[in-house]
C-alpha cells in the first residue's frame, strides 16, 4: 500500500522548482548581456531555426497587412489625387487664360495700325454674331453703337480691307451690311492707272465683280489692286484706298464694251472677328 502525499512537501518541492527555475534564467540573461559566446550561439540558433516559421507567417499575413494598410491609407490618398487634380487644372485654367489672351491682344495689335487709314478717325469693335463661311443675310453685327459716335453709312474695314458698312445701329450695337452681298455696289479704282469702275458682291466669300466702267481700251492686267474709295459723290471715302482684292480674271465684254473682271477678295470673311469703323458717313 503506496503512502499518501502530503501536502506541506508538494509546496515546498513547488517553491523549490520556481526559485530554481528564477536563478537560472536571471543566470541566463546575466551572461547574454556580457556576451558569452555560449549564449549568443543558441539565441542566433533558436533564432535561425525559427525563421522559416517567421517566415511562413509574414507571407501569409502580408496580403491582410497591404489590404489593411489600403483600407486605411485611402483617404488621404483620394484628398492627394483631388489636390494633384485640382492645382492641375488650375494650372490648365490659367495656361489657357494665358493664351486666350496672347491672342486677343494680338488681334487687337493687327488691326489697330491700318496704314491705308491714316489718320482718319475709327473705332475699333469686335463682331458679336454671323461671322461664318456663309452668310445667308450677308450681314454681321458689331459691339459698338452710337453712343461711341458710329452711325448709319459708316464704312468697316479689317487690315485686309473693305469688310462693308454700317447700315442699322443702335446705342450699343450695329449692324453691318457685307460687300459680298449682290446687293451692295461701289465705286472702285483699278490698278496704277487708277481706271474707276463699279463692282458688287457675287453672294459668296471668294469673289468680287466690276462690271461696269472699265472700258476695253483700259490698261488692266491680272494681280492688279482694286481699291474703294477715291471717287467723288462715292459712299466710301474719295480720300481713302481700301483694298478690296486683286484682279484674277479678265473678261472682255463686247456688246457692252467694257471689261468684266473677276476679282478675289483681300479679306477672310469666314475669320471676322475684330473690326474698325471709319467716322465718316456719305453726303446724303
Amino acid at each position: 500500500m503506496r503512502p499518501l502525499s502530503q501536502p506541506g512537501k508538494n509546496r515546498q518541492r513547488s517553491r523549490y522548482v520556481l526559485l530554481v527555475i528564477t536563478l537560472l534564467t536571471i543566470t541566463i540573461i546575466t551572461l547574454d548581456a556580457r556576451g558569452v559566446p555560449m549564449i549568443s550561439s543558441a539565441r542566433d540558433s533558436s533564432r535561425d531555426a525559427l525563421a522559416p516559421v517567421r517566415g511562413a507567417a509574414r507571407w501569409v499575413t502580408t496580403p491582410f497587412r497591404n489590404a489593411w494598410n489600403g483600407i486605411t491609407g485611402y483617404d488621404e490618398l483620394r484628398e492627394e489625387n483631388e489636390k494633384l487634380r485640382s492645382e492641375l487644372g488650375q494650372d490648365t485654367a490659367n495656361a489657357m487664360r494665358e493664351k486666350n489672351a496672347q491672342e486677343e491682344l494680338a488681334k487687337l495689335k493687327e488691326q489697330l495700325n491700318i496704314s491705308f487709314l491714316g489718320s482718319t478717325q475709327s473705332q475699333i469693335a469686335r463682331v458679336t454674331s454671323g461671322a461664318s463661311s456663309n452668310f445667308s443675310d450677308y450681314t454681321v453685327e458689331i459691339d459698338k453703337g452710337s453712343e461711341l459716335g458710329l452711325a448709319v453709312g459708316n464704312p468697316v474695314v479689317t487690315k485686309g480691307g473693305l469688310v462693308g458698312r454700317i447700315v442699322r445701329v443702335t446705342k450699343k450695337r450695329a449692324v453691318v451690311q457685307l460687300i459680298t452681298d449682290p446687293d451692295f455696289s461701289v465705286g472702285v479704282t483699278v490698278g496704277a492707272d487708277q481706271n474707276q469702275g463699279v463692282g458688287h458682291g457675287t453672294g459668296n466669300t471668294r469673289t468680287f465683280i466690276v462690271d461696269r466702267g472699265i472700258d476695253l481700251t483700259d490698261e488692266v492686267q491680272t494681280k492688279d489692286s482694286v481699291f474703294a474709295g477715291g471717287i467723288e459723290n462715292s459712299i466710301m471715302p474719295p480720300d481713302l484706298f481700301i483694298p478690296i482684292g486683286t484682279v484674277d480674271k479678265i473678261t472682255p465684254d463686247e456688246a457692252a464694251r467694257v471689261q468684266v473682271l473677276q476679282v478675289n477678295y483681300t479679306v477672310e470673311f469666314g475669320r471676322l472677328d475684330v473690326v474698325q469703323v471709319i467716322k465718316w458717313v456719305p453726303a446724303s
